[in-house]
């Protein structure tokens, strides 16, 4: 993304590391069933292992079901140290597209969805780049945004949710976030733009930080299975727009992944150890996700 790379650092005390752990939120975690992709790991058994880690929060993501019902179950009954996040992903399955979304979101906001992504999978960037047809555009033919889009975003004012873009072109994720601002909305997240499927650029990036959209950067895209990007890229980019502008999660876990709490310690320690210091590591483990989420 950008010229300068970061020399990897020494040895950093374990001290450091696990004390940015305890307390972490991981606002990007897929656990199964999934019919899109094989899991190791259900919502169960990722709230319990952060439980186990001292971590404060998870989210918990799925592109085929609103997940507002499993946070809640758990949550009142399986965890009493970790706060569990439902949320829905715009999709053809979750919402039946655009038309119906605003009043799914809805209804799983009213029993605690605390997240919002627009089209991940089936948004028609995203499937442009897996050469799939179709998929959903949120934008008109002649650039506007859609009538929905605006329905969709009354909803999350109204219940203060987390706005993310999916996997959307920069175009359509730039007017979103205008409308998001138009409509009051502070709570914006841009979803792993420096992946591959985004493909931002550093000044697209900038100026959706500089709108104070909070740039995600999740451990799954430095793995082979998602690009294998250097860590530089994101310490160069965290450098850039200001690590109070980023927030860190994993969006694990597939079968050959790491279960997510391990995953965030070790993406803590990366970012470390590529150039951020401890403190900008809080800001965006902890600090900046907490609120987003009203944890702060």
């Amino acid at each position: 993304m950008m010229a300068v790379r970061n020399k990897p650092l020494g040895r950093i005390p374990a001290s450091v590391i696990d004390d940015i752990w305890k307390g972490s939120i991981d606002m990007h975690i897929h656990p199964g069933p999934d019919s899109l992709a094989e899991r190791h790991i259900d919502s169960v058994q990722v709230a319990m292992l952060a439980e186990e880690a001292g971590m404060a929060g998870v989210v918990l993501k799925s592109f085929t079901y609103p997940t507002a019902s499993d946070a809640s179950i758990i949550q009142n009954n399986l965890v009493e140290n970790v706060a569990v996040f439902g949320s829905v992903v715009i999709s053809y399955t979750t919402t039946g597209g655009l038309e119906h979304a605003a009043e799914t979101i809805e209804a799983n906001a009213k029993i605690g969805a605390k997240v919002v992504w627009f089209p991940a999978m089936d948004a028609k960037w995203c499937r442009q780049y897996l050469k799939r047809d179709g998929g959903i555009e949120i934008l008109k033919e002649d650039g506007t945004l859609k009538p929905e889009v605006y329905d969709i975003l009354k909803v999350v004012k109204e219940y203060d949710m987390v706005v993310c873009s999916g996997h959307m072109s920069y175009k359509e994720s730039t007017k979103l976030f205008d409308a998001a601002i138009e409509t009051g909305i502070t709570k914006m997240v841009a979803t792993h733009p420096l992946a591959e499927l985004s493909r931002f650029t550093s000044e697209e990036i900038q100026e959706l930080a500089d709108k104070g959209v909070y740039i995600e950067h999740v451990y799954g895209t430095l793995m082979p299975r998602l690009g294998n990007m250097d860590p530089s890229d994101y310490v160069d980019c965290i450098k850039q727009v200001g690590a109070e502008k980023c927030i860190l999660g994993t969006d694990l876990s597939q079968v050959w992944d790491v279960d997510p709490a391990a995953g965030m310690r070790h993406f803590i320690a990366m970012m470390i150890q590529f150039g951020c210091t401890p403190e900008e590591v809080e800001l965006m483990a902890k600090k900046n996700p907490a609120k987003l989420l009203g944890l702060d």
